[in-house]
């Protein structure tokens, strides 16, 4: 399956794009500084754009602060969840949008769903950054940008110790730290807009029981010879009997711009 094909699967196994695993979170982690950054930014006057909302969860929150609330997604469920979302909430400023943002579905030009100078905010949690480009056309002078991107983290030393079809892979879509900030930075100068601050993130994320960390491990792999939880379960259970809490690292990048 190709990723959109992987999302839609995700989609149909647990009803929207969510982490399905309990773990306790470190303090001062990036999901949470996005949500106040953007909370701090969002007035009623203020037309929002999601870029890759995902299901609504952002969506339920944020949008009953500001005047109009768009999103959208390249996955058709989870647009068709979102919607079903926003009218059970009954969210009257809201406008859901199946698209794909990205230069190959667009004649070769990243396009955002929205007319131009209409919006006074883009925000996006773990969303594509091909918007990037096309950013300026759609934003009013003074409108801020503000995305969180997952990082890869860490190697961890007990990986070797599960068999290979169970063990932690890094995914090749999400680039290094340095490696993101030249990109993001890359494409924002690209747009003729500027950097305006990039943080990193890297909190704990602690495991307490095998089958949370094997959700956690099996997360969007959808391949025939990923093992079943009766499989991995005694591989896992050794493994907290050896290490007790096992502990991976949530990596985030946070930056902002401005658009003058």
């Amino acid at each position: 399956m190709d990723y959109f094909e992987q999302l839609e699967a995700l989609s149909a196994q647990q009803g929207g794009y969510f982490y399905p695993w309990r773990s306790a979170l470190g303090d001062g982690n990036g999901e949470d500084a996005y949500t106040q950054l953007v909370e701090a930014h969002l007035s009623e006057e203020k037309v929002v754009l999601d870029a890759g909302c995902g299901h609504g969860t952002d969506m339920l929150a944020f949008a009953p602060k500001v005047r109009r609330f768009i999103g959208y997604d390249a996955v058709e469920s989870f647009i068709t969840i979102a919607r079903r979302r926003a009218a059970e909430a009954g969210l009257t400023n809201v406008e859901l949008v199946l698209a794909n943002s990205s230069p190959r579905f667009n004649g070769g030009a990243a396009r955002i769903p929205v007319a131009d100078h209409a919006l006074d905010l883009i925000i996006s949690r773990r969303g594509p950054t091909n918007w990037i480009a096309d950013a300026r056309r759609v934003c009013r002078p003074g409108a801020r940008l503000i995305q969180l991107n997952p990082l890869p983290g860490p190697e961890v030393p007990w990986n070797g110790e599960l068999p290979e079809d169970l063990r932690r892979a890094d995914n090749p879509a999400n680039p290094s730290r340095p490696e993101l900030a030249v990109q993001v930075e890359a494409a924002l100068t690209a747009a003729n807009l500027r950097l305006d601050e990039g943080r990193v993130f890297d909190v704990p994320e602690v495991f307490s029981e095998p089958e949370e960390l094997y959700r956690a491990l099996t997360f969007m792999r959808f391949e025939p010879e990923t093992p079943s939880w009766d499989v991995a379960r005694p591989h896992l259970e050794r493994l907290f009997a050896r290490h007790g809490p096992i502990e991976l690292r949530q990596r985030r990048f946070l930056w902002t711009a401005v658009v003058d």
